[in-house]
């Protein structure tokens, strides 16, 4: 079995943000693999807004869930729990609305990536770190949605409008929800890492349950199960698509199984799974229980940050 430790020891994750340059590119790759469970009811739909997002593949219509859907709502989760941590998060950091850029000095804006909408010396930007597969379903779509009927005026996300953009005289419609217990295997991936990093990631995932529309209104719907983690130096041939292109053809489908075989003959010894993968995601949780250990590890990233990037927040 393969524990951090000896990741560290091989030179594929740094033990310690210090130990990177964080304006290098070292093509060193990190790929968490994850299987996602829905436990209430999901929308995932674009710009119709009664329709589920959905794709063609092998002559059946299987719902899609891009990445940004799932990226979002980590994110959104990530920030709300850091900005719980004293000092974590500047208290006039406002996601998407940034225009002093010393507040993008924090560990999720380094993670998830940011940009100031300020001009002139304000201007700059932080490259993600972390980037989101797709994921498609096992199923056909008519097989696990469901058309509920709701008044549209519950949720100023799913209104109907007119081309004019006034709301649809008739309120009450009806939506395609994926239902609960489906499942969908996707994956994480990062680049120049260091242990710290991994973890806030690992929390992003592992506490993030609303995913969707009408989270407010719908509460906790999906549950994540992490599955594997990989370690590589350039990044490995492998995504949700590929590994659900073989339970297409085979019309077999068991995604625990099938995401851990996939990864094991990708990676091999450089896989973290099973025991291992286990005790080191409840280190994992005992350091998100801690606000000490939070705290600590925010100012160090945030003081890398500032080491390594002095010309774009001078």
């Amino acid at each position: 079995m393969t524990t951090i430790e000896e990741m560290i020891e091989k030179g594929y994750i740094a033990g310690n943000v210090n130990d990177i340059d964080l304006g290098k590119n070292s093509g060193i790759f990190v790929k968490i693999g994850i299987v996602s469970r829905t436990t209430s009811y999901l929308i995932v739909r674009n710009n119709e807004p009664t329709e589920t997002t959905s794709e063609e593949f092998y002559g059946e219509e299987r719902v899609v869930i891009p990445g940004n859907k799932w990226r979002g709502a980590e994110r959104s989760y990530i920030l709300s729990q850091m900005r719980s941590v004293d000092g974590a998060i500047p208290r006039n950091y406002e996601r998407n609305a940034v225009e002093i850029k010393s507040v993008l000095r924090n560990p999720v804006s380094l993670i998830f990536g940011d940009s100031s909408t300020g001009t002139g010396k304000n201007a700059t930007s932080i490259a993600s770190r972390n980037y989101y597969d797709w994921a498609y379903s096992f199923q056909p779509v008519f097989k696990i949605t469901e058309r509920l009927t709701h008044n549209s005026l519950s949720d100023t996300g799913t209104i109907l409008h007119e081309t004019s953009g006034s709301v649809k005289s008739n309120a009450i419609y009806e939506t395609q929800y994926i239902k609960p217990g489906c499942e969908f295997l996707r994956f994480v991936t990062m680049e120049n890492i260091s242990k710290e990093m991994l973890a806030i990631q690992l929390m992003a995932i592992i506490y993030t349950t609303r995913y969707g529309a009408r989270t407010a209104i719908l509460g906790d719907n999906v549950s994540n199960d992490i599955i594997g983690i990989g370690f590589s130096k350039g990044d490995k041939p492998i995504s949700s698509y590929t590994v659900m292109k073989k339970c297409w053809e085979t019309g077999n489908y068991e995604p625990d199984t099938d995401l851990i075989s996939s990864m094991e003959e990708i990676y091999g010894e450089n896989l973290i799974s099973g025991k291992d993968l286990n005790s080191y995601i409840e280190e994992v949780r005992r350091v998100k229980a801690s606000r000490d250990e939070l705290k600590t590890i925010s100012s160090v990233l945030v003081s890398k940050m500032e080491s390594d990037w002095k010309d774009m927040f001078r």
